[in-house]
């Protein structure tokens, strides 16, 4: 694996702020809704469907928007599995980040709970933390869950990559 061009991918994602920095939003909340769909026996399937979908269009967008990009990419003379990385690193950082966002809230809002709540009543905080605080056993199982779901839609967009021309880059549009 070449870790140079991992690194540039995921710096290369960062041009695309607006795309990111929404779907990194998304996968937050689809990182919650996921976590408690796993723990409820009745509804897991539906929301394991729900991250597959996502996931796939994610890819297929990520493909697609980057199409001029990945051919000039190819005019460089990039093979296919350095285009692959560059699909990855952008998957990772927003998986990564959604992740780490929504550890970040479920920590702050338990120790905000565990804080107040010997001296005040705190009915607004521990509906917050019901609503979006997840314990850490589910959520690293949702994110092995995310990450597998997420490979048939890479290897989706890097198939759809692979059928962008070199030329297409040269030309007007």
């Amino acid at each position: 694996m070449n870790l140079r061009v991992l690194f540039k991918s995921i710096k290369f994602a960062f041009r695309a702020k607006r795309r990111v920095f929404t779907f990194i939003i998304i996968y937050a909340f689809l990182i919650v809704m996921v976590s408690r769909g796993l723990a409820d026996p009745g509804e897991w399937l539906l929301w394991v469907f729900a991250a597959f979908v996502l996931a796939t269009l994610y890819a297929v967008l990520i493909s697609q928007s980057r199409a001029k990009d990945i051919a000039i990419l190819k005019c460089v003379s990039w093979t296919n599995a350095d285009i692959l990385l560059v699909l990855i690193g952008e998957v990772v950082l927003v998986s990564l980040t959604a992740f780490l966002i929504v550890f970040q809230v479920s920590v702050e809002l338990l120790g905000l709970v565990a804080y107040f709540q010997p001296a005040f009543d705190v009915g607004l905080l521990t509906a917050l933390q019901g609503l979006l605080a997840v314990p850490a056993g589910d959520l690293f199982i949702t994110l092995f869950v995310i990450v597998i779901l997420q490979l048939p839609g890479l290897f989706l967009a890097q198939r759809r990559a692979m059928l962008i021309a070199p030329m297409r880059a040269l030309r007007e549009e």
